[in-house]
């Protein structure tokens, strides 16, 4: 089934069973696996090299991980604009062709995946040979023209590289939607990221005497001990949810919501641009790509840009950016422009100072702080 619609004066269609690929540019989204995906990334399922080699890390100065991010062609990248807060281009770097987070030392060569292995929270995890990490500074940063900075802010940016990429096993474009073209509901969607996770532990204290002590010393009247975390206890269990890092990336299906119920759990009219998923992702998974497959070939969805601030049991939807309406007005636009000597983007671009004043406001919005602080994203 192909819903067609017009909206802001430009032809889109809704992805029931398209069979048809023949306007499908070949070289892009093509995976070298495809091992099943998991229904969480809290926690969701560790990534294997290959599985997704269109993500990118991007990096602060201090060597810290930030936000996520995906290749959509040997020299740009596309982001959330928040990610970059009042900051420059040169705020951030990118990472690619390796699904664990990088230092600086393993730039551009070659490293083995089971030092990379041996810090992973997954002790079966097995070596499966050597990855490059490939680490590009970004020249310039392209954040839509708009009007509303807040909640709905347009929170998409297209990042252009200061050198091209050389593509690999590792190293992949994703396909950009052709036509428009958007999954309907019912088609799995899958998110991936290197965004926090949640660890949880059960305490069982049946047997235990009401007066003795714990091994903090801490008395336990009440057969419980206070953790750090979400804690939810019962007469003999205490069950506490932390939020750590992760060092490798994660992948999960999530499902697609429409606006008209996203709309009532936000008590928020839904602009266009933006669309909504069950929750699932985390603090780091900003950036990062909302995916589905056709045929055995990956296209980007939307770009992940907000969720609900708990991520375990999240009351929110998660909130992406459709790129399908970002395809002509922004990206193609912007890579032809960049790409003619002397060409400008003024017209496509927001400058600089009303992307930071933009970002600003976006971040009050949320009331949250603009400072940066390392893995927060």
């Amino acid at each position: 089934v192909i819903i067609v619609s017009m909206i802001y004066g430009f032809t889109c269609r809704v992805y029931g069973d398209v069979k048809d690929e023949s306007s499908v540019n070949k070289s892009c989204g093509r995976r070298h696996l495809s091992n099943a995906v998991s229904a969480r990334i809290i926690n969701g399922t560790d990534a294997k090299p290959s599985d997704w080699p269109w993500m990118v890390g991007l990096y602060t100065p201090d060597d810290s991980f930030h936000c996520g991010g995906v290749l959509i062609h040997p020299q740009y990248v596309l982001t959330a604009a928040h990610c970059f807060r009042n900051k420059n281009a040169g705020f951030l770097t990118a990472r690619l062709g390796s699904t664990n987070k990088t230092k600086l030392k393993d730039c551009a060569k070659e490293t083995n995946q089971r030092d990379f292995a041996e810090l992973s929270n997954n002790v079966e995890r097995k070596a499966v040979g050597s990855v490059q990490v490939i680490c590009v500074e970004i020249a310039q940063v392209c954040i839509p023209r708009q009007g509303n900075c807040s909640f709905f802010m347009e929170d998409i940016a297209l990042l252009k590289l200061k050198t091209p990429v050389n593509l690999t096993e590792h190293i992949q474009p994703i396909c950009l939607p052709v036509n428009c073209v958007e999954p309907s509901l019912t088609v799995a969607t899958y998110i991936a990221g290197w965004g926090q996770v949640e660890n949880v532990d059960i305490f069982d204290y049946s047997g235990y005497d009401d007066d003795e002590e714990d091994e903090e010393g801490e008395k336990r009247g009440d057969g419980s001990s206070q953790n750090e975390g979400t804690g939810e206890p019962t007469s003999d269990v205490w069950i506490s949810v932390q939020t750590v890092s992760t060092w490798t990336l994660r992948e999960r299906m999530i499902t697609l919501i429409n606006s008209t119920a996203c709309q009532k759990q936000l008590n928020r009219s839904i602009p266009y641009h933006t669309m909504c998923s069950t929750g699932g992702t985390c603090a780091g998974d900003s950036g990062g790509p909302l995916m589905y497959e056709i045929n055995g070939t990956w296209f980007l969805v939307g770009i992940h840009s907000a969720g609900s601030p708990n991520c375990y049991e999240p009351q929110m939807p998660g909130r992406h950016i459709k790129v399908s309406y970002y395809v002509q007005r922004l990206i193609s636009a912007f890579m032809e422009r960049s790409n003619n000597d002397g060409g400008t983007a003024d017209d496509i671009c927001a400058t600089e100072d009303s992307r930071i004043q933009c970002v600003t406001e976006f971040y009050a919005s949320y009331n949250v702080s603009l400072k940066y602080k390392a893995n927060i994203e």
